[in-house]
């Protein structure tokens, strides 16, 4: 199985599946699925955003407002990609615990 992405990659993907987002919307975006459990520090999610950019996960989509540059961040076909194969590292872990849990006796 080959590594993970961490959650913070896929919570941020998640965040841009509906539509593009400028950097602080993500961040907000990312609290509100992931229930608060992932709080994006306001120098973070710039650092990310780069690599992911880098990896090809999102792209930069911009437009002019009032005269000035705003930046949106959008998802990649290898984004969406990226999103399903790690359901589907996650369906298999899961159920590799069940089924060793299973063998094993395992109870609560």
């Amino acid at each position: 199985m080959s590594k993970r992405n961490t959650d913070l990659t896929i919570y941020i993907l998640l965040a841009l599946l509906e539509k593009p987002l400028k950097g602080y919307d993500i961040s907000k975006e990312v609290m509100r699925i992931s229930e608060g459990e992932v709080k994006v520090l306001n120098a973070s999610p710039y650092a990310k955003l780069k690599k992911m950019l880098e990896l090809g996960l999102i792209k930069i989509t911009d437009e002019l407002n009032e005269n000035r540059r705003v930046v949106f961040y959008g998802i990649t076909d290898k984004g969406r990609d990226t999103i399903n194969n790690e359901l589907k590292k996650l369906e298999i872990l899961t159920s590799r615990i069940k089924k060793t849990l299973e063998v094993n006796d395992y109870e609560e």
